[in-house]
């Protein structure tokens, strides 16, 4: 199994796979994260559709291997109890901007 490529995801600051792109009915782009989180008690992996603005390509780094998808028009994370979830900082910024009904994000181009 090939590994995927990596990029840099703004809410936390450091490196994450991406598996997959995804766009939802309205429109807007999402990424398929997986990354690691690390801590006194060691470490485990987290996994989480994100708001594709947060995510950045970085260089080196070949992209076009990476599926993209329909998504349903409400994608929700396994864990929704868990508040360091950043698919809900995500999920309000998607509703902020379909208020202020701002133009709907390009699609990725990495």
């Amino acid at each position: 199994m090939p590994v995927p490529p990596v990029v840099r995801y703004r809410l936390t600051g450091g490196a994450a796979y991406l598996l997959a792109w995804g766009r939802r009915p309205d429109r807007s782009w999402w990424a398929l994260l997986v990354w690691l989180e690390t801590g006194g008690d060691g470490c485990r992996g987290a996994r989480a559709w994100v708001d594709a603005a947060d995510v950045r390509s970085l260089p080196g780094e070949d992209y076009k291997g990476v599926p993209r998808k329909e998504l349903a028009a409400e994608r929700r994370n396994r864990d929704r109890t868990d508040a360091r979830d950043p698919g809900r900082l995500s999920r309000a910024a998607d509703r902020a901007r379909r208020a202020a009904r701002l133009p709907v994000p390009a699609e990725p181009d990495f």
